[in-house]
């Protein structure tokens, strides 16, 4: 390589290389979602959906984290799994995090599949935070909250993966939801970790679906979204943003945790307009 070109590409390598770092490190930001009345037929109540945490943390105790949550003023904090990684032991910075969540609003989980990769004892002590702060662990559960059903669906290990790796995953079809959850309500916002069976959650008559897990792709190209799934799986279908399958609307988290490029870190805010 001749010496110009050897120069640029470093150059090139090094703005990149710090981008990454202030993308990964230092941004966070707070995409709107607004619904209308019309197109969802009933009043969605204002949520901060906080996905993907893993080990990431924004600041001390996650306090960046927690006042971005709090300046969306949220009636609701949605956390659609992976709040933690399969890997920790110490959950003393998820207990810092949610007891300032604690302090904005009411929480609605459901389980990732970090959370149900946990050690038993480890995932019994996440549970014991979870309840110490009040969080309500939808598992397999539909809740009534004034005119809205939030309708928690838990998935198993082997959507996400098998003793054989990525292939041949188990597939979620509307029958499997109606087993768990039964009939769905009017009203209903379905919280599920994964995306990747959207069409499913529309059979199923989820009128909004909350979901993440796919990071945002990993990383985003222009026209293209987001490369690379959880599974291995390039350009998944539903990696970030909203979604329209018939009357149902789908909003994905890009998440927060995890290596990303051209993919901040992100919460999101959905609230009805009129």
């Amino acid at each position: 390589m001749k010496h110009p070109l050897r120069t640029l590409f470093l150059g090139a390598a090094a703005l990149l290389t710090g981008y990454a770092l202030v993308e990964n490190k230092l941004w966070l930001r707070t995409v709107k979602d607004p619904l209308t009345t019309e197109e969802m037929g009933f009043r969605v109540p204002r949520m901060v959906m906080v996905s993907d945490v893993h080990k990431r943390q924004f600041g001390k105790n996650n306090k960046r984290l927690v006042a971005a949550v709090a300046a969306a003023k949220p009636e609701v904090i949605i956390l659609t799994g992976d709040l933690v990684s399969r890997s920790m032991e110490d959950f003393s910075q998820t207990d810092a995090l949610l007891k300032g969540l604690a302090s904005i609003a009411p929480m609605l989980m459901v389980w990732g599949n970090h959370e149900m990769g946990l050690h038993p004892e480890n995932r019994s002590e996440l549970r014991r935070i979870l309840k110490k702060h009040h969080v309500r662990l939808l598992e397999n559960e539909i809740i009534r909250v004034g005119d809205v059903h939030f309708a928690g669906l838990s998935l198993s290990r082997s959507h996400y993966r098998t003793e054989h790796g990525y292939g041949n995953l188990r597939r979620c079809t509307a029958g499997d939801i109606q087993a768990k959850l039964g009939d769905c309500p009017p009203n209903t916002i379905l919280l599920v970790h994964n995306p990747l069976f959207a069409t499913a959650y529309a059979a199923w008559g989820a009128d909004l679906v909350l979901s993440g897990h796919v990071h945002g792709g990993v990383l985003r190209l222009p026209l293209l979204g987001g490369v690379l799934s959880p599974e291995r799986k390039f350009f998944p279908a539903y990696s970030k943003g909203r979604y329209d399958l018939g009357e149902t609307v789908m909003i994905v988290s890009g998440g927060l945790g995890k290596l990303r490029l051209f993919n901040p870190p992100e919460i999101r805010c959905i609230f009805t307009v009129h």
